[in-house]
């Protein structure tokens, strides 16, 4: 199977989700926890008569699915099935996503409930980042931006926080003058990397990561930390 179901009560805030994890991706971020998925293969009938079984069979014991990767918006007629069989069973459908593919997002937007972006650095520096992304990655992601908010979808925004990679003033940087209705700040885990010599970057201090945090002049309403130690922890949240 070409797409990869996971069972999950963490990817949709207080519900229980089938995440399923497309292959492909237009980035190579060096610190991707799921290269696996890098390659982009053809999803089969086979594959979308599979996981349209697999959530059949799980109806009664799952409360949304969450479309993920990889980058999903690479198969955007395969994921309009899946979400069509959702909504049809009364189920909440989050999307995961780089943010790179405003024109599909704006396909899907109107049966989404909840997407989450990976903001991977300040929008000028994703060089630090990937060695592989296109050359209008601000107004690709602004774009996106603006459609999800502008139609008042739940947005959450998310970065991976690698030592070397990134330092607390991009974090600054990059949510100086975002639009999110949540950020949360990801701690690195060093078990699985694209590039192995990240294997021996160290995980950063969650304390160090609450500072950071705590320090953001910014006006999102909502600020997370999620931490190895900690789990997902509310730092920041406007009444």
């Amino acid at each position: 199977m070409n797409i990869q179901p996971t069972y999950s009560s963490l990817d949709y805030p207080g519900k229980m989700a089938l995440v399923l994890f497309t292959p492909g991706c237009n980035l190579r971020c060096k610190y991707c926890h799921n290269p696996q998925l890098l390659k982009n293969q053809e999803l089969t009938k086979w594959d979308i008569e599979e996981i349209e079984e697999e959530v059949e069979n799980n109806m009664d014991f799952i409360d949304a699915i969450v479309l993920s990767g990889g980058e999903p918006l690479l198969h955007v007629d395969v994921i309009k099935n899946f979400i069509k069989q959702a909504k049809q069973n009364d189920l909440l459908v989050k999307l995961d996503t780089n943010g790179l593919h405003p024109e599909e997002t704006k396909e899907i937007l109107k049966d989404l409930d909840y997407v989450a972006m990976d903001i991977k650095a300040p929008l000028n520096k994703y060089y630090k980042i990937s060695d592989m992304y296109p050359n209008n990655v601000e107004e690709l992601i602004t774009e996106t931006i603006d459609i999800i908010m502008d139609n008042n979808v739940y947005l959450e925004c998310r970065t991976t926080y690698v030592p070397k990679l990134l330092d607390p003033e991009d974090i600054n940087e990059l949510t100086r003058n975002l639009r999110c209705d949540r950020y949360t700040l990801q701690q690195f885990r060093n078990r699985v990397t694209l590039d192995a010599s990240l294997s021996t970057y160290e995980e950063p201090n969650p304390e160090f990561l609450r500072e950071i945090l705590e320090n953001l002049e910014c006006q999102i309403p909502e600020i997370r930390l999620k931490s190895r130690q900690f789990g997902n922890q509310l730092i920041k949240k406007s009444n």
